[in-house]
């Protein structure tokens, strides 16, 4: 089953994707990185703890394995180990979520597109520009634009207001229930799309891939082109492409 649930679209004047996990594949090598480093400490990772690191920024991450390995002293020294296990791993770059490049392609021809991310905006930039989607954002944000990062607010209510939307007349795509928390507080209409969402993962609408066809349908009124690639398609009648940078 692609979607389990939802709640109507209201009308979208901007869609703000989270990166990691939602656009590229790097959740994976984040949760590897986590799981040896407990392992190293003798802790094995379960799956409740595993989704409850999805989402946090590094400071943040390092801080959550010091409480769950009982070394509150070592959070700076387990962030550092989690980093560069994530930067080994991703050294030859990421591969896009599945559905993640039509999605994109299909949704830029209708409404400005962001991207807020709890990772630094020059690395977000290089996974958009490695999966072939740099140019289809209005609008970048990492973790080191704004003072407070996700769960707070500030990422998506400082892309609303840069994009010139109201949050109610947003939608936020999220895989993470921290990422959930922060597009909720901020005010946007928020779907969360997981493999496998955990049960705090919730949202207005809930999507297993950007594949789904629903997604895309409710939010654009057209099917989505599996073929599509970011710049190949005309807008249709009626619609506007946006002009990005």
């Amino acid at each position: 089953m692609r979607r389990t649930r939802a709640t109507p679209v209201p009308p979208t004047d901007a869609v703000v994707l989270d990166c990691d996990g939602t656009l590229v594949d790097t959740q994976t090598h984040w949760d590897r990185a986590c799981a040896a480093v407990c392992a190293r400490h003798g802790v094995v990772l379960d799956d409740t703890d595993r989704l409850a690191l999805i989402g946090l920024h590094l400071p943040e991450l390092g801080r959550a394995l010091a409480r769950l390995l009982g070394r509150p002293a070592a959070h700076e020294e387990l962030a550092r180990q989690v980093r560069e296990r994530v930067e080994a791993a991703l050294a030859e770059g990421v591969s896009a979520m599945p559905g993640a490049v039509a999605f994109v392609t299909r949704l830029v021809t209708s409404r400005p597109l962001a991207v807020v991310s709890n990772s630094p905006r020059h690395t977000v930039l290089r996974h958009l520009h490695h999966v072939g989607l740099a140019d289809a954002f209005a609008l970048v944000l990492g973790s080191d634009d704004v003072e407070h990062p996700k769960p707070a607010p500030d990422l998506y209510r400082t892309a609303c207001a840069r994009l010139g939307v109201e949050p109610r007349g947003a939608v936020a795509v999220e895989d993470s229930a921290i990422g959930v928390r922060s597009a909720r507080a901020a005010g946007l209409y928020v779907v969360a799309v997981a493999p496998s969402p955990g049960p705090d993962l919730t949202g207005d609408a809930l999507h297993t891939t950007l594949a789904d066809p629903d997604l895309l349908r409710n939010l654009t009124g057209r099917p989505l082109d599996p073929g599509a690639r970011p710049g190949s398609d005309d807008p249709g009648p009626g619609r506007l492409r946006i002009p990005v940078s």
